[in-house]
């Protein structure tokens, strides 16, 4: 690939008036849009299409550009941290927040463009982007409340981390502080990008095993799992699949030996679980783990069936706790000659679903469970012992669900 060197001192000089006029941020105004804020985003536009449409693509720049960019850069980004809060308190867009993007927007895609030249020259970028530079833009994403804003900021860590050698480091040491700090210092807004940055970090082998652990497993009882649960499995799978097979069983172990205590809620615990049990451990890894999930699912669903009040969090915890126990029945049936040893935890399972059926309140979580109690004892794969199975047979003679409509009618009337 041959690059155009932009040797034309005018051409410069254009491109370093263009970065200058765009290095003052704009407060928000009274009224509408000033024309200098017109002529700013008219020409970090035009930068972005001179560097992605154009020619000038191949272009090698002078040191001079870099320096000139890396500071509209700061001037505008790293003037404070992000607002907090994006709404008022009457509900609406908080209106300093839209206008930060407005003018922050333009600056990030300029900012990307630049760094994805093909002439682009990491040694003329080491003067201007350090390990402080990094920080500072892993807090910004960190703390916009503003997923527009967060993505761009990814996007350029993703580029500075592919171009870059000597920023590698930063970006690791950077994210890994981050989600250490989660729940603790910062606002974490940007949970999910750091735990995609983590997981990037992961495929290239930058992180161990012991630091992985670290890293992830306390992020299963943050309260805040339900928003982030989904990249976290993805880290889990990658973690296991990727770095060091073992990690499966230590996750699944952890999140149990967790799970009291955690904060989070009750169906993304389950579904965090059931992520690692089911599609981040292998064979050998589930074969390991079988009992202690199946055990603890039983024990989870005994609580549930004792719960003194009745409300939509507990009834989403009991269906929760079923819908989990469902994929453990589907499992069991599709290896029953693999899992011959795991009667007394099945049992254990149906002693939890008898449970619900005969004592909770709500009439879903109880017809639920008298479905895979059914399913737990079928003529054709039975995958309890002859004595719990007439156990459960006797439990759904007693036909609870229409118990429970009946009463309901006759108190109706």
């Amino acid at each position: 690939m041959a690059y155009y060197y932009v040797e034309d001192i005018d051409a410069s000089l254009i491109v370093v008036h263009m970065l200058q006029s765009c290095s003052k941020y704009f407060p928000v105004p009274t009224v509408v849009d000033g024309v200098d804020l017109k002529y700013k985003i008219n020409t970090l536009n035009k930068l972005y299409t001179i560097w992605v449409d154009d020619k000038l693509n191949n272009s090698s720049y002078q040191s001079e550009i870099y320096k000139r960019i890396c500071e509209m850069f700061f001037g505008n980004v790293f003037r404070h941290l992000p607002l907090l809060n994006s709404y008022t308190p009457d509900g609406e867009i908080n209106t300093e927040i839209m206008w930060e993007l407005k003018q922050l927007y333009p600056v990030y895609k300029v900012f990307s463009a630049f760094l994805n030249l093909n002439g682009f020259d990491e040694e003329k970028l080491m003067p201007y982007v350090d390990e402080t530079f990094i920080n500072a833009l892993i807090r910004r994403m960190d703390n916009s409340c503003v997923e527009t804003e967060r993505d761009c900021v990814k996007e350029i860590l993703f580029l500075l981390f592919k171009k870059t050698m000597y920023l590698k480091r930063y970006i690791l040491q950077g994210t890994i502080n981050s989600l250490l700090d989660y729940g603790h210092i910062s606002i974490n807004m940007g949970v999910k990008e750091l735990l995609e940055m983590f997981k990037t970090l992961m495929c290239h082998r930058l992180i161990e095993s012991p630091m992985i652990a670290k890293v992830l497993s306390p992020l299963i009882k943050r309260n805040g799992l339900c928003h982030y649960a989904g990249r976290l499995h993805e880290c889990f799978e990658t973690a296991v699949r990727k770095v060091d097979a073992g990690l499966g069983v230590f996750f699944v172990d952890n999140t149990i030996d967790q799970w009291w205590a955690s904060a989070a809620d009750v169906p993304s615990l389950c579904r965090t679980l059931a992520a690692l049990y089911f599609e981040a451990c292998g064979p050998e890894e589930r074969r390991q783990t079988r009992q202690s999930v199946i055990g603890h699912v039983g024990g989870c669903l005994l609580k549930a069936a004792a719960v003194a009040v009745v409300d939509c969090t507990t009834v989403a915890a009991c269906q929760a706790y079923a819908e989990f126990c469902g994929r453990l029945i589907d499992d069991a049936a599709a290896n029953e000659g693999q899992t011959c040893g795991d009667g007394d935890a099945m049992e254990r399972l149906a002693e939890g679903l008898i449970a619900v059926h005969r004592d909770h309140d709500d009439y879903d979580c109880v017809e639920h469970a008298g479905r895979l109690l059914r399913r737990l004892v079928s003529d054709e794969r039975c995958l309890v012992g002859s004595v719990c199975r007439l156990v459960v047979l006797q439990v759904l003679v007693e036909d609870r669900p229409r118990m429970m409509t009946e009463n309901l009618v006759d108190n109706t009337f």
